[in-house]
């Protein structure tokens, strides 16, 4: 029993993580449930931070559609402002398709609905805090 308490001490310290702050945020997770017209293709989702705000996600994730709705699993999240990010790739063909002008053509959504007037939806529009545990979000695809 001593030398398993001590090989864990000796572990904690050459690794400079704790036991405990690793099974903490092991649990942290966030969950983005978005409601889509059909049960066609894939939904491709991304967690960001300001700086990286639909150009370079935190994390990625992509789900299955089923029964018209999908659902996108962010784990071993830190604590921090984020905001989420997902459109319904209907073909699979890996991106927002758009028309000839720019306009996507695949339905999309973000975190607290937002949406934006002549662009993408704005970081400030979508951001949330997350303290941890377990967060679960919905959003409407459109």
């Amino acid at each position: 029993m001593i030398s398993r308490i001590a090989f864990s001490l000796a572990l904690v310290l050459a690794t400079g993580v704790s036991a405990a702050t690793d099974e903490t945020t092991s649990r942290n997770v966030v969950e983005f449930r978005t409601l889509v017209k059909n049960d066609k293709g894939v939904v491709r989702c991304g967690l960001f931070t300001a700086k990286g705000w639909l150009k370079d996600p935190v994390q990625p994730a992509l789900a299955r559609v089923n029964g018209k709705t999908a659902l996108c699993v962010f784990k071993r999240i830190p604590p921090g402002v984020y905001g989420l990010s997902a459109f319904h790739d209907e073909n699979n063909n890996g991106k927002l398709d758009t028309n000839f002008v720019g306009m996507p053509t695949e339905d999309y959504c973000a975190s607290r609905g937002a949406r934006g007037t002549l662009g993408p939806p704005s970081f400030e529009d979508a951001k949330f805090n997350y303290t941890g545990g377990t967060k679960r979000l919905q959003a409407h695809m459109r």
